[in-house]
């Protein structure tokens, strides 16, 4: 038996594993609190893999190896440097206002404070970002398919988002953070496997520190012009604070036991984040020294697969890859269908039943598969597919959406002046300054004239309160907490 029949036999009994465990969990969900946000009863345990394994895709596990195998400092800064921090700062500022108001997506807080335009307008961006994520995730799996069975990407591409739709659909988020958990055991084995192996193939770590590209870790920008500068900031901005907004992580904090818990899975998942995502980048500078010369950077982590691992143990490296492309697509799927059920289902049927919402977020999912489907074959790189789908929202709703949770004075008028004038920099940026990064502009201005137009309208526009999903008043006291060395850990 050869090594690319035995890959695919292990692939094929790791899919089915992930769709036994998926269904066999998923339990019987007869309202979207069970269906999206796991009956708001998730441990600190299983928050905090769920995060790390929806956050540790395609992006860590092949675009930041590529990124760095490529030179692409500004990209390994990008993920998972910044966006492991961007854990920390939703576990900060963020988590315990996302538990406390017991909503279902964090698009809701557009809708109360600013208003239903603000909340379609906020789920549309999140879908369209959503597809555009999730298809070059599933873009991702293709390449891991062909470089290691030896069969055309399609088929991984057509089998895997049809294994994550069955067992998303069905089973929710309960379904999903079941098999994040097994998923993440997968990665742990699989990446720290294929790296110590490469590392002492290598030669051992004092070589490898030789061997490393000058480049390697320095993350600053090469040149000092202000287009370069100017671009670093934007990527700290932007991806620093994509994890505030991104509906999949959200619902983990609204889905935890309680607020303690939902903080404190930030923290621990944004550390574990940050310390196992510098494990692919590093694989990849250790590759422009042994493996030189590869003409797609997006398959050099499975090929170094192929290279330094017995066929039985690229079985297993296999299932790690596919784990991390699995438990981010779930997630994704997860989100745009409670989005579409909760967010724009209400503006077209008044009052929908729970069974009505419950049965059009089920039958959503499969729908936006086949829209993320149509952008995995249209994607040429995972990691720039990945940065668009996180500066599309971050010019025109971002600002907006931090002042909704943090800004008693944003009213509605100022929250759809911010909005405006954020996409209007965005695509004037685009078209007059295509070297400057537009989204970054688009968030500055958003927030000025969001913040500006509050104060001005403050009497004519009396500023909305943040509300539970009762519709009591939100408290609004302790909403930081404290760090979690200075409180015992629930």
């Amino acid at each position: 038996m050869d090594s690319q029949t035995i890959i695919l036999i292990g692939v094929g009994i790791y899919v089915a594993l992930m769709l036994a465990v998926g269904i066999y969990v998923a339990g019987k969900s007869t309202s979207m609190s069970d269906f999206a946000v796991s009956g708001r009863n998730m441990s600190l345990t299983v928050c905090s893999v769920s995060i790390v394994a929806t956050w540790f895709g395609s992006g860590p596990m092949m675009g930041s190896a590529a990124a760095a195998y490529a030179g692409n400092t500004l990209e390994v800064l990008r993920d998972p440097i910044v966006s492991g921090i961007s854990l920390l700062i939703a576990g900060f500022f963020f988590a315990r206002t996302y538990r406390r108001s017991e909503r279902i997506t964090p698009i809701e807080f557009h809708e109360i404070r600013i208003g239903n335009i603000a909340g379609v307008m906020s789920s549309i961006v999140n879908l369209v970002g959503g597809s555009i994520w999730l298809g070059a995730v599933l873009f991702a799996f293709g390449v891991v398919f062909e470089t290691l069975t030896g069969q055309a990407a399609a088929i991984g591409i057509y089998g895997g988002t049809l294994v994550i739709v069955v067992y998303t659909m069905f089973g929710g988020l309960r379904a999903v953070a079941a098999t994040d958990v097994l998923q993440m055991v997968f990665i742990a084995i699989g990446v720290l496997a294929l790296f110590f192996v490469v590392v002492d193939d290598a030669g051992g770590f004092a070589t490898v520190a030789q061997i490393m590209p000058d480049h390697a870790f320095r993350f600053v920008p090469e040149g000092h012009t202000f287009n370069d500068w100017f671009t670093y900031f934007q990527v700290w901005f932007s991806s620093g604070l994509v994890a505030i907004g991104v509906i999949s992580v959200v619902q983990r904090a609204m889905a935890a036991r309680n607020e303690q818990v939902a903080q404190n899975a930030f923290y621990i998942a944004g550390v574990a984040y940050l310390l196992f995502g510098m494990v692919p980048v590093t694989l990849g500078y250790i590759a422009t020294a042994t493996m030189p010369g590869v003409e797609d950077a997006n398959a050099i982590i499975p090929l170094l697969a192929v290279e330094h691992l017995h066929p039985l143990v690229v079985a297993i490296f296999v299932g790690a890859v596919i784990s991390a492309i699995m438990s981010t697509s779930d997630s994704i799927l997860l989100g745009c269908g409670a989005v579409i059920s909760v967010n724009l289902l209400p503006r077209v049927m008044k009052n929908p039943s729970e069974q009505v919402k419950l049965k059009v977020a089920r039958w959503s999912i499969p729908a936006m598969a086949l829209v993320a489907l149509y952008t995995a074959f249209n994607t040429s790189t995972i990691i720039s597919a990945i940065a668009m789908s996180i500066s599309l929202g971050f010019a025109g709703m971002s600002a907006p959406f931090i002042l909704a949770i943090w800004w008693k004075r944003l009213n509605s008028t100022g929250g759809y002046y911010g909005i405006g004038a954020g996409f209007t920099a965005f695509g004037a940026t685009s078209i007059l300054f295509p070297e400057l990064p537009a989204s970054f502009v688009g968030f500055w201005t958003s927030l000025v004239f969001a913040v500006a137009v509050s104060l001005l309208t403050q009497k004519t526009d009396t500023p909305k309160a943040l509300t539970k999903a009762d519709g009591e008043t939100l408290d609004t006291s302790d909403r930081l907490g404290t760090l979690p060395f200075f409180r015992r850990i629930e």
